[in-house]
């Protein structure tokens, strides 16, 4: 049913229709107003009219199923089965699949813009991008991938921050933040490993003074610990409890209560390899079979500029 209204000065046509989000679109004439939404209607309800022997479950509904039966076997389940929770909460997650349109996911990626990096913004978008698959090769309803008819946010340059001495010391030792925490910044900062393999680490997998790492970015792979990450991770109450999303959460909040600006818990990482190839003199490949880099122009682009000033010093000595 639509509804024309005038709105501080423009003509407003305000269309609903059971099944369908809510359309609302402003005019300067109120016969263009009405022209839309009778256009609209018709259009609406034709389509209406050729899908009435399909029944399409709700958005909410394939995405439990989708959880239950395709995440689960993922080695991101944990990361994807919260971000797909998180879906959960938006209003549109309660259409029916085909009614999610591009331009419902248009709206959900500016939304999230506004509050997030393009880089996360592409990874939720790949999990809704990744449902729609299933539901259509896997499960035979016929919808089309509202991801892929919308414009991703481009990729942002990799980041070259690191954490001060000072600001690491604010984080390890500050009132504010949990013991849990306190030893996940502290295997980071002496393993370089990722958070995800951090919240991973099983005391089983530890073998001598190495940590097999079965589930990493690309490929299982072991790695040397130092006397001092291994004392940690021996100490650690294992499991962790944290989820990477509530690892994150909580690590940007610990830095805005110490007043730390532009910190990433990933950033640690880069303190962390940076330390292996400066303090302790580990060569390229050392630091690479640490890192999980198969690629060293990965490890250089990232961790370069502050191995610039270190080639200068040990030039001039």
């Amino acid at each position: 049913m639509a509804t024309i209204r005038n709105h501080y000065g423009k003509w407003q046509a305000l269309i609903r229709i059971q099944g369908h989000p809510s359309i609302i679109k402003s005019f300067t004439s109120r016969t263009d107003a009405k022209r839309f939404a009778l256009e609209t209607e018709v259009k609406l309800r034709r389509e209406d009219a050729g899908i009435t022997k399909i029944k399409f479950p709700k958005f909410e509904e394939l995405a439990r199923r989708y959880i239950e039966e395709v995440s689960v076997h993922k080695r991101s389940h944990r990361d994807e089965r919260y971000t797909i929770l998180g879906l959960l909460k938006e209003s549109w997650s309660s259409y029916p699949i085909h009614r999610v349109k591009p331009s419902t996911i248009n709206r959900y990626r500016d939304n999230l813009l506004k509050s997030v990096s393009g880089s996360t913004v592409n990874r939720r978008l790949d999990v809704i991008s990744s449902m729609f698959t299933s539901f259509k090769k896997e499960w035979g309803y016929p919808v089309e991938n509202p991801v892929l008819a919308i414009r991703r946010p481009k990729k942002a340059e990799p980041r070259d921050r690191r954490l001060s001495d000072e600001e690491l010391n604010r984080l390890i030792k500050g009132n504010h933040t949990s013991p849990e925490l306190r030893t996940i910044i502290k295997i980071a900062l002496e393993t370089g490993m990722r958070m995800s393999e951090i919240l991973r680490i099983d005391i089983r997998n530890v073998d001598g003074s190495t940590l097999k790492i079965p589930v990493a970015k690309t490929k299982p792979r072991v790695i040397p610990l130092t006397k001092a990450a291994l004392a940690e991770i021996k100490n650690a109450d294992l499991p962790f409890t944290l989820t990477k999303y509530a690892l994150d959460k909580q690590f940007r909040r610990l830095c805005k209560k110490y007043k730390i600006e532009d910190a990433h818990f990933h950033d640690i990482r880069k303190n962390a390899l940076t330390n292996f190839m400066k303090d302790k003199g580990l060569s390229v490949q050392e630091t690479m079979l640490i890192a999980g880099h198969s690629d060293p122009r990965m490890l250089l682009r990232t961790y370069n500029n502050l191995e610039v000033a270190h080639v200068a010093k040990k030039l001039n000595q």
